[in-house]
């Protein structure tokens, strides 16, 4: 399949890897731009725990980082975390309601606040059920996913021949910048050949403003679920 990955680029590469292993040609078109905070120094007095709901946020942690347990949306973000040089992490299932209840079983409130590296923009689930159940959790904000201004080139040259048989959507803010582009470059009468391969149902809600030939949605929010649902759609092409 001809298939479009809407990834930061680093992420984007290693999973075009994959999929050039499956026999799938990959075309990397990047809506966010990941960008450092640069002098972050985190305030740690008090806190018991660190948490990471991206891979994005890895970079940040330094030596500092060592001395807490640290808590990872994913098996991703906690491979980025190891890769880092923590010690300690413990790994939920992919969501920030898994992510939630995995702290809630593993910490107590009195024992401290959560300390949350994050991006600029961060969802606020894991915030309201955390907060909910009695935690304190102070939010770090260790980088900036800047959106792409337009589509390459090579993108809408791609979609616009209807080439590309799916798009790779990760999180609910790139497939609304998807959705923005595709409308900015005239393209929305383009994907009606094209899978939408979405990570959940949220990233799936902005993508249905456009007529696809089908949306699919992973069965868990992690890359290799969202590739299981890619082979899926590969049979029912």
């Amino acid at each position: 399949m001809h298939v479009l990955i809407t990834r930061p680029r680093d992420q984007a590469l290693e999973l075009a890897d994959r999929l050039a292993a499956r026999g799938d040609t990959a075309l990397i078109e990047p809506l966010l731009t990941i960008e450092p905070v640069g002098g972050v120094v985190p305030q740690l007095d008090g806190v018991q725990a660190l948490v990471l709901t991206s891979a994005n946020a890895a970079p940040a942690l330094g030596a500092w980082a060592g001395q807490l347990p640290l808590f990872a949306v994913g098996a991703a973000t906690a491979a980025a975390a190891r890769r880092a040089g923590c010690a300690t992490v413990i790994a939920a299932a992919g969501s920030g309601a898994d992510l939630a209840r995995l702290i809630a079983r593993r910490c107590r409130p009195e024992d401290g606040a959560l300390l949350h590296l994050s991006g600029a923009e961060s969802r606020p689930e894991l915030g309201e059920e955390l907060v909910a159940a009695g935690f304190a959790l102070r939010r770090q904000v260790v980088y900036e996913a800047r959106p792409a201004p337009a589509l390459s080139p090579a993108g809408v040259a791609a979609l616009g021949r209807r080439t590309v048989e799916a798009v790779l959507l990760f999180s609910p803010r790139s497939a609304r910048l998807f959705v923005e582009l595709i409308a900015r470059h005239e393209l929305q009468h383009h994907l009606g050949s094209a899978a939408a391969i979405c990570l959940s149902a949220a990233v799936a809600q902005p993508c249905r403003a456009l007529v696809w030939r089908a949306i699919y949605l992973a069965a868990r929010p992690t890359p290799d679920a969202l590739l299981e649902v890619l082979e899926a759609a590969r049979r029912r092409c």
